[in-house]
């Protein structure tokens, strides 16, 4: 996973859990990570559109 918090950073494993039901839901990892759900901007390669349209008229 690529994420923007504070930066962009990589993340990677499987995931245990999602936690929907809380202020702000996140992903746990196997590693014990846990991913914020609005910081994630791509998976395998597969960016969000709304990060990619930004990053694309950005750089022009």
């Amino acid at each position: 996973m690529l994420l923007d918090a504070k930066g962009m950073i990589r993340a990677e494993g499987l995931i245990r859990a999602i936690y929907l039901d809380v202020p702000k839901p996140y992903l746990e990892l196997e590693s014990g990570i846990k991913v914020i759900i609005k910081t994630i901007r791509a998976v395998n390669g597969y960016f969000s559109p709304s990060f990619s349209e930004y990053h694309v008229s950005r750089n022009r």
